[in-house]
């Protein structure tokens, strides 16, 4: 691993300092869009799934580009696949989520997080990024088996802060925007 991040600690200070400044549009600024599906996934999962709408929303979110890939006309395909998620056991549930058409983990990582906004971080690029230039992880690449150890880098930050999993988010990705992008692109 190439050390472009020296001596980065993500602790409570490291949070505090860097979270606020995703909520520039040039770097998150996703608040109320973020807060609006949270509220939707909460009212809607009592049902056993989400709506087709709020699945939308999660894409539209997460990952917009997917939605080219994901089979929207056969909603009934992954609205069975997250029921099956809910009913598993904790370990199963991305393996699960992950196996339906077109998701990754990336995007079975996000719909996990709006169910359980405590447990389940969301893999995104950019903070399994700074997390691996850091040396939290031994790998980058967003699969099922980081995804493990990516979780538990993550939760154990939250176990040891103030901060919730969205907070920790935040931080890595405002960093990953401001400080760890540009020395990335000039390696």
């Amino acid at each position: 691993m190439e050390q472009i991040v020296r001596n980065c600690l993500v602790d409570d200070n490291f949070v505090k300092k860097w979270h606020p400044l995703y909520d520039d549009s040039d770097i998150g600024g996703d608040y109320f869009e973020y807060e609006e599906i949270i509220k939707k996934v909460s009212t809607e999962i009592s049902q056993g799934t989400i709506s087709k709408s709020t699945f939308i929303d999660i894409l539209d979110w997460k990952a917009p580009r997917v939605k080219g890939i994901i089979k929207l006309d056969n909603f009934d395909y992954y609205a069975k696949g997250i029921k099956k998620a809910l009913e598993a056991p904790e370990n199963h549930k991305l393996t699960i989520l992950d196996d339906l058409y077109g998701i990754g983990v990336p995007v079975a990582s996000t719909i996990l997080h709006f169910i359980y906004p405590s447990l389940f971080p969301i893999m995104d690029i950019r903070v399994a990024e700074v997390l691996y230039y850091s040396g939290y992880l031994k790998a980058k690449s967003r699969t099922q088996n980081n995804y493990n150890n990516f979780r538990r880098v993550i939760l154990n930050i939250s176990q040891q802060s103030q901060y919730t999993l969205r907070e920790i988010d935040r931080a890595l990705f405002a960093y990953h925007k401001i400080e760890l992008e540009p020395k990335i692109r000039i390696k």
